[in-house]
């Protein structure tokens, strides 16, 4: 699923070649990627809260956990990946730098400098990470549906909080066909419910996952319609709990 979504976001990037086994697995990949859209998520949730303390600490901890596991990955590269695992470091630091200045949050105007930067820096982690992918990993479909939710979690909440805040400012994409992505997301959870249902971890944080997009499931084809109702904070922590349990799940193999 992540590698139709981002067709044309990573057009062009050369796959890297790694002899052997990498060292460094799909779903650590994976897992930034979904990572990286959470750093999208919480730096306009500072502006939807109004710069919460609470908020901001939550995205402080994640930025840094995040710079943690990039290091990791570069300790672990083999030397065909070195120099991505050297590029994600890179491109999340500056992820990091941006996520954690909103000037709508602590200022009060929408800085549409600063929104497109967001966008660019979101989208050079996922770029870089994709570009490093090199085999399977046990559950790296489930990562996969987690990065899909997190996608789709980060862009409602860049609306919610400025309609204007979306992922094509700044980067040229299209708008987020938000019904057409649920769809994806209820079929990829349908079928991984039925793949793995013989696996009790990986059921149970599918049904994990199944419960907590119920909740937001039915706002996300409305959320182009200026009129309907939305529920940002809501969607960001059933997201984010999606993340953490998937996350869990994968770094256990």
């Amino acid at each position: 699923m992540r590698k139709t979504l981002w067709m044309t976001v990573t057009g062009g990037l050369l796959a890297l070649a790694a002899s052997g086994h990498a060292a460094i697995k799909a779903t650590d990949l994976a897992v930034v990627e979904a990572n990286a859209w959470r750093a999208r998520m919480g730096f306009h949730l500072l502006a939807i809260r109004g710069d919460n303390p609470e908020d901001r600490e939550s995205l402080r901890i994640l930025l840094a956990q995040g710079q943690n596991d990039a290091s990791a990955l570069q300790d672990k590269a083999e030397p065909a990946q070195e120099k991505a695992a050297m590029e994600l470091g890179d491109a999340w630091q500056a992820l990091s730098d941006r996520a954690l200045d909103n000037p709508l949050a602590s200022l009060g105007y929408a800085d549409y400098a600063a929104m497109s930067e967001m966008n660019t820096t979101t989208l050079a982690v996922i770029q870089v990470a994709e570009q490093a992918q090199t085999d399977e990993a046990d559950y790296l479909d489930i990562a996969d549906l987690s990065v899909a939710m997190q996608r789709v979690a980060s862009e409602y909440l860049a609306l919610a909080a400025f309609p204007s805040a979306g992922l094509p400012t700044g980067t040229g994409l299209k708008p987020m066909d938000f019904a057409s992505e649920a769809r994806q997301i209820d079929e990829s959870l349908a079928a991984l419910k039925q793949k793995y249902q013989d696996d009790a971890a990986a059921s149970d944080v599918l049904d994990f996952v199944g419960q907590r997009w119920a909740f937001v499931r039915s706002t996300v084809p409305k959320m182009n319609d200026t009129e309907s109702k939305k529920v940002p904070y809501l969607f960001y922590r059933y997201a984010t709990q999606v993340a953490e349990r998937v996350e869990a799940l994968v770094q256990g193999q």
